[in-house]
């Protein structure tokens, strides 16, 4: 189906802008309660951005003391010099949108009143995921010299499966951070003393609850009823609180051990095997179960591939938002049939990969970027307009950027991690 907008059509929503409002509500709540990785930017608002597109941030910086004695004749002083520096913000217009036709079944809890569930369930939900991968994206291209890596290695590539999170990495961020004079990232609540905060991975929390040397680890339930606590927090150690999100685990974003490339275009819902797990039937009755590659002879099953548009001979990027990563279930000459449904098209040519998974573990002492916004998301159900009037619409949309804003106030450490 064409993307472009029928011509002459009336442009109207369907919804009275305060039901509108009442169902912004509803998706931002969605938004502050299963978010993790957006929190943690510094939000600002320009509404006057909507016909500029463009924020610009001021800082003004402080000033130098001269801290030598004054005469008794110095009764006119030289004023310190004030100076700022700027940040500008070019934004962006992003969303996203859900489809139903009349006889889907959540379109009936819809014509039955059920608005609310189906912001709050699926399309709340799609735009947590959409965010905090754009969160992710700012956060982890951090300036290089506030980017290390594990094993002593200089860029992602050399990072080993087995370059472990270094227990150092904790206490040495912190100083780090206590160096450039970040005081710690704001607290939670009044009255609660500054931290130093990392978002990390499921699998690092384990790798430094089970190293040696780490019985200083302390649960998050421990602490919990004096500390209010952050959304997916585990535990402390260091000094440094974790929160764990599988959103920086970064599948074949390290070195390339196999790849191939798709031979042959293809469509959402292709490639499910018929059975996964001895549990699962997956995808639609009717669907492709294979996806075809120039050579499957480079992968076995259960390898843990990533489709995606970076140039062969690359790992994938969190630049690139076409990408989908699927374990592979079996392998029938170059056909692979893969644990889940592809969710997005890809083109011929598309590059398969498999490589060593990395693990992002982003240090805070602050907010180091900036969610600016001249529109907040805004729900839309636009009005039907197919021929048989039974294709239903819910998107958002919302006019803004996230932008790397004070990255001195982070530290970022990418490292290999353990596969028990």
């Amino acid at each position: 189906m064409t993307t472009d907008y029928t011509t002459g059509a009336i442009w109207s929503s369907t919804l009275p802008d305060a039901v509108r409002t009442y169902y912004e509500a509803e998706l931002l709540q969605v938004l502050r309660t299963k978010s993790i990785l957006v929190p943690f930017l510094a939000t600002k608002f320009d509404y006057r951005a909507r016909d500029t597109g463009t924020i610009t941030y001021t800082e003004v910086l402080d000033t130098s003391p001269n801290w030598n004695p004054l005469n008794e004749t110095d009764i006119w002083l030289t004023g310190r010099h004030l100076d700022s520096r700027q940040v500008s913000l070019t934004l962006e217009i992003h969303g996203d949108s859900i489809k139903f036709t009349d006889y889907a079944e959540l379109i009936q809890y819809w014509n039955n009143g059920d608005l609310r569930g189906l912001v709050r369930g699926k399309l709340g939900q799609n735009m947590v995921d959409y965010l905090d991968l754009m969160a992710r994206q700012v956060l982890l291209n951090a300036p290089a010299r506030f980017v290390n890596f594990a094993g002593g290695n200089t860029t992602r590539a050399g990072i080993a499966q087995t370059d472990l999170f270094d227990l150092d990495m904790a206490s040495l961020a912190r100083v780090h951070l206590e160096e450039r004079e970040v005081p710690g990232l704001n607290t939670v609540g009044d009255g609660e003393q500054q931290t130093i905060v990392c978002v990390t991975t499921p699998r690092v929390c384990h790798d430094i609850r089970t190293a040696a040397g780490t019985n200083e680890w302390k649960d998050a339930q421990e602490y919990a009823g004096s500390t209010r606590l952050f959304t997916g927090e585990v535990g402390m150690w260091s000094g440094v609180r974790f929160i764990r999100t599988n959103r920086l685990r970064l599948f074949n974003y390290g070195a390339v051990t196999a790849e191939t490339t798709l031979d042959g275009a293809t469509v959402v819902g292709q490639g499910a095997a018929a059975t996964v797990d001895t549990v699962y039937s997956v995808g639609q009755t009717g669907a492709t179960a294979t996806v075809d590659v120039v050579d499957g002879s480079v992968f076995s099953a259960g390898d843990v591939i990533t489709i995606h548009a970076t140039a062969a001979t690359n790992p994938a990027v969190e630049t690139d938002g076409t990408q989908e990563t699927r374990r592979i279930i079996s392998i029938a000459t170059n056909a692979l049939s893969l644990d889940l449904p592809l969710m997005k098209p890809h083109a011929t040519g598309a590059t398969v990969t498999k490589g060593v998974t990395l693990h992002g573990s982003i240090f805070l002492g602050g907010s180091p970027a900036v969610f600016a916004l001249g529109e907040m998301p805004h729900v839309f159900l636009p009005p039907t307009y197919d021929d048989m009037m039974m294709v239903r619409r819910a998107s958002w949309r919302m006019f803004g950027k996230m932008q790397q804003h004070r990255p001195e106030v982070a530290e970022v450490y990418f490292s290999g991690g353990s596969t028990d």
